[in-house]
């Protein structure tokens, strides 16, 4: 049984098919808040807080899963996280999701830890001193937006950490290609 959730080469149809399994479970749990906290209630709201645990868990499993199983599709990774930062952009700066904003600010919170991780472990095993650097800067920023997104929830921070985490998920999807071309030159 353990063996479904293991690591593998997917090809590109179903590395775009898991992908959309996680960003839509994580978004049919988060949806679905209203359950324990009808009153909108949210950071510190206990209930609401444990209710948060399972996209977490599925966000930052899900990223490392799909990270683990697409180095012959890093293309899907790319595209995965381009989409992700335009989904900050549509978000934020637009009406795009109309009443599902909240919905979908708590599907891109455990999405964004996750690929933070994903990208501060990389970066850091690529061992020159600017990629240290970039993997110290997604942890930080990991670090402030699950701080502010689960403890603390100030409004003022928002506004500086959507462009950036836009940003981020740009960036590292220009470096999910570049990471899985110099692992698969011989050396």
């Amino acid at each position: 049984m353990p063996g479904w959730i293991a690591p593998r080469d997917l090809g590109p149809v179903a590395a775009i098919a898991a992908t959309a399994f996680v960003v839509l479970a994580v978004f049919a749990w988060t949806e679905r808040t209203v359950l324990v906290d009808p009153d909108h209630q949210s950071v510190p709201y206990w209930p609401w807080k444990l209710w948060q645990i399972p996209p977490l868990l599925m966000g930052i499993g899900g990223t490392w899963w799909l990270w683990a199983s697409t180095n012959q599709v890093a293309w899907v990774r790319s595209l995965a996280l381009g989409l992700l930062g335009l989904a900050v952009f549509a978000n934020g700066y637009t009406d795009a999701f109309g009443d599902h904003t909240g919905d979908v600010w708590r599907t891109l919170n455990p999405l964004f830890l996750g690929a933070a991780s994903v990208a501060a472990v990389t970066l850091w095993r690529c061992g020159t001193g600017f990629a240290r650097a970039c993997a110290v800067i997604s942890a930080g920023l990991g670090v402030v937006v699950f701080a502010n997104a689960y403890f603390l929830n100030e409004g003022m921070l928002w506004p500086a950490l959507n462009p950036l985490r836009m940003l981020a998920f740009v960036a590292w999807a220009a470096a999910a290609v570049q990471t899985a071309s110099s692992q698969s030159e011989p050396g």
